[in-house]
């Protein structure tokens, strides 16, 4: 039985390889050239994303914000402004967009994420600093404020960014939570009624819904008929899409299971002692768990060979898979000289209130994977064994890099001494 549901199984995806192939050969006849992707880092939150929303809302054609008007009615905003009173902000207060109107007494704060995670700090989330800006700084009413989350999928801020000094019990419900492929996308295409002649503003307008489409792996509507028609075709088909789909969870279980525990095996393969690796429970709670679960889970690994340290290898759902070396007061001054220096002299490394020293792997963008989601693509090729290992060598390359250059500065700081 297990066979037949296999080959069944086998053929079902062969089908469906062929129908991948045919829709990336029509991709590549099409103008690939975007102005967005040519000029700027399509993850760029300020430089591109905020700027290119900013420039739209803030563009007046005549006396009319066409663009504001259009996206305040996609939010449902009921923020009031007078046009000579408006302010329009990008960056105000480290704020990524700020609408304002002092005479109206009302604002609108817009946060952008693309990949980042919220900055929150020990006494005050993200977001509680800026509402509490724009309410003891610009002087606007609680009640006339709205925030607005946008991000690539319409996740909710981590609960720190609204609720770590717990001054704005409301600010929770207060967030609303957008996205690109729904709202910002809706906004764009709401504008074009009125760009239809105006070919500068529309072709820029539709390179940018490219860019989110791309970004949000938004595929063709004729690739999706045309797999919805594959999978409807036999009642083979049907069962084989169905198998798929209950064992998407499982796979994805597996696969973060098969990565985390070959890295620490390759680790120790090298020489490192693993102090620290993640238990089956970690997995399930990201797999299975509970909202709350998935959001507090945490994949750790902790490791130390011949130096007095121990380097942390972490991933967490809001911050993607980094090492480095946490602050405490075991670590020896020379060790900690040697941190410094490696972050002062190379931009791979930084520091913050509780690392003495981290980095991201050296991996492509393409590469970055989130255990927390299987969509993901770079996720979902680490099902693939040679795929897995190479990233894995490309983890480990980085931490012996990073173990010889902190032995060379101690090395050449005892020699100067």
């Amino acid at each position: 039985m297990i066979n037949e549901k296999t080959n069944r199984l086998r053929n079902f995806l062969e089908k469906l390889d062929v129908i991948r192939k045919k829709y990336e050969d029509i991709e590549a006849q099409k103008d690939q050239f975007n102005v967005f992707s040519a000029m700027f880092d399509t993850s760029d939150e300020v430089y591109l994303h905020s700027q290119f929303i900013y420039s739209l809302l803030s563009f007046k054609t005549g006396n009319e914000y066409y663009y504001l008007n259009t996206f305040l009615k996609t939010l449902d905003s009921k923020f009031q402004y007078k046009q000579d009173s408006l302010e329009i902000h990008k960056e105000l207060h480290d704020i990524d967009i700020l609408l304002i109107d002092k005479t109206t007494k009302n604002a609108v704060i817009v946060e952008n994420k693309i990949y980042a995670s919220d900055s929150n700090h020990t006494d005050e989330g993200q977001l509680e600093k800026y509402y509490r800006i724009v309410i003891e700084d610009e002087k606007i009413p609680e009640t006339n404020i709205e925030v607005f989350y946008l991000s690539l999928d319409g996740h909710e801020p981590s609960p720190e960014s609204v609720s770590t000094c717990k001054k704005y019990p409301q600010l929770c419900e207060k967030v609303q939570c957008i996205s690109y492929p729904n709202e910002i996308k809706s906004w764009l295409q709401g504008c074009m009624q009125f760009v239809y002649n105006k070919p500068f503003q529309r072709e820029t307008i539709l390179q940018y819904i490219k860019l989110i489409d791309d970004m949000t792996n938004n595929v063709d509507i004729e690739e999706r008929i045309e797999i919805k028609k594959l999978i409807g075709e036999s009642k083979s088909n049907l069962e084989s899409a169905k198998l798929l789909i209950d064992n998407v969870n499982h796979l994805h279980w597996h696969t973060i299971a098969d990565f985390w525990n070959g890295l620490a095996d390759a680790l120790e393969k090298q020489g490192y002692e693993v102090t620290q690796r993640p238990m089956d429970e970690n997995f399930t709670e990201i797999v299975h768990g509970s909202n709350r679960k998935q959001k507090n889970a945490a994949l750790v690994i902790g490791i130390k060979a011949a130096h007095p340290f121990i380097i942390r290898i972490e991933e967490y759902n809001d911050e993607w898979f980094y090492f480095g070396v946490e602050k405490d007061k075991k670590t020896s001054k020379q060790y900690v000289q040697a941190f410094k220096e490696l972050v002062t002299n190379d931009s791979c490394y930084e520091d913050d209130e509780n690392w003495h020293i981290w980095r991201y792997p050296s991996v492509n963008e393409n590469e970055k994977f989130n255990s927390w989601d299987i969509h993901v693509d770079a996720t979902f090729k680490l099902i693939d064994d040679n795929y897995r290992q190479h990233i894995t060598s490309i983890i480990i390359d980085d931490i012996d890099r990073f173990i010889k250059d902190v032995e060379r500065l101690v090395a050449k700081d005892s020699t100067q001494s």
